[in-house]
């Protein structure tokens, strides 16, 4: 089988694209010690800055060392680093219309009741990965049904996963609806986290995935729950982090 490619404005229509000058930080994509040198060099005999993420979480002195001239290479995966325009983001990151059928059925019925995406990730990326060993264990997921049966009256739960073996397993004390006819690769492997951000609510899994398609869902009064263990506790750099939100409930 084969998947045509897609491009960030297949999923994202309004990004405001500003394209890096030919010939301009040629060495971004060129990785291990011979990247960082060429990087380190090209620095120094050009105004190029390449910036590092030299810890991960918010760094709030960073922005003292960005120019107009700097290209930032890492993860930055905390919303601090862009709250204050958040409205920006939200506008530039919105999706583009569903044309499936069965996508507009399921956003139309998820409109109409309190819906609630799950998001499981267990494919074999994770699980044979040690940075995820110990986290999303079953536990959290049930955790994280009882406070939304809590708070929410009469929640309709959707569930999205790599590794529904192990969703079938685990998961059993409540219904739920499966979402498993979108690709997961190709043109539209975006739309299972477009329909994530259209539920009321969202319990996501410690995915940049679910982390973007609740961050996307626009309901002012969303309760989002997340897992407060992002990573394997042995990696220590990774200990304190910025990734869940501090609206979001960490469980």
């Amino acid at each position: 089988m084969t998947f045509e490619a897609v491009d960030i404005k297949d999923a994202f229509p309004n990004l405001d694209i500003k394209y890096t000058p030919q010939g301009k930080f040629r060495f971004s994509c060129v990785y291990g010690r011979r990247g960082k040198f060429l990087r380190y060099f090209n620095s120094l005999i050009t105004n190029e800055n390449y910036l590092y993420e030299f810890q991960f979480g918010y760094i709030p002195q960073i922005y003292d060392s960005i120019t107009d001239n700097t290209e930032l290479i890492g993860l930055w995966q905390t919303e601090k680093y862009f709250v204050d325009i958040s409205d920006d983001i939200r506008n530039q990151f919105s999706f583009s219309p569903f044309t499936e059928k069965r996508n507009i059925e399921l956003f139309e019925q998820m409109k109409k009741e309190n819906s609630v995406a799950i998001h499981v990730r267990k494919g074999s990326d994770y699980i044979n990965d040690r940075m995820w060993d110990g986290t999303c264990p079953i536990d959290y997921y049930h955790k994280g049904i009882e406070f939304i049966k809590k708070h929410v009256d009469a929640p309709h739960f959707y569930l999205f996963t790599d590794n529904l073996k192990w969703v079938k397993e685990n998961i059993k004390d409540i219904n739920y609806t499966v979402v498993d006819w979108n690709p997961i690769k190709g043109k539209y492997n975006f739309r299972d986290m477009q329909l994530m951000s259209c539920a009321k609510h969202n319990i996501i899994s410690n995915s940049s995935y679910s982390w973007w398609g609740a961050w996307l869902n626009p309901n002012p009064s969303k309760i989002v729950v997340a897992p407060q263990i992002w990573f394997n506790p042995a990696f220590d750099k990774y200990e304190n982090n910025n990734v869940v939100c501090n609206s979001w409930i960490a469980l």
